[in-house]
């Protein structure tokens, strides 16, 4: 639960929902929804869900920057490059393909499948 001042701004259970594969419809599941051309990621509430047996999730942008959370490795990872326009930056690579690399990675390095 997200708590300002004493308050509760944003529930557990929100916040489970976005992040949570198991609480997604079957179709948004890792493996199960289809996104340009890869089922490796699933969806919900505005937030990639990443798969596993750990509930692992990631939020981008459209330029590049993006902030992956494993909550069960207490790990948040915070990328900030920026590309110029929504395909690629400057030297035009992709940085959703080096980003996705290295979330890839780190799942396979320390996730179940």
């Amino acid at each position: 639960m997200t708590v300002v001042a004493g308050r509760a701004v944003v529930s557990r259970e929100h916040l489970l929902d976005m992040t949570d594969a198991t609480r997604q419809p079957e179709a948004f599941r890792p493996g199960r929804m289809h996104y340009r051309g890869s089922s490796y990621a699933g969806y919900g509430f505005q937030t990639w869900l990443l798969p596993g047996t750990q509930r692992r999730f990631a939020l981008q942008g459209i330029h590049g920057q993006a902030i992956m959370v494993d909550p069960g490795l207490k790990l948040v990872l915070v990328h900030l490059a920026v590309g110029k326009d929504a395909s690629g930056d400057a030297s035009g690579h992709h940085l959703g393909a080096e980003r996705d690399a290295l979330f890839r990675g780190l799942v396979a390095r320390y996730g179940a499948w």
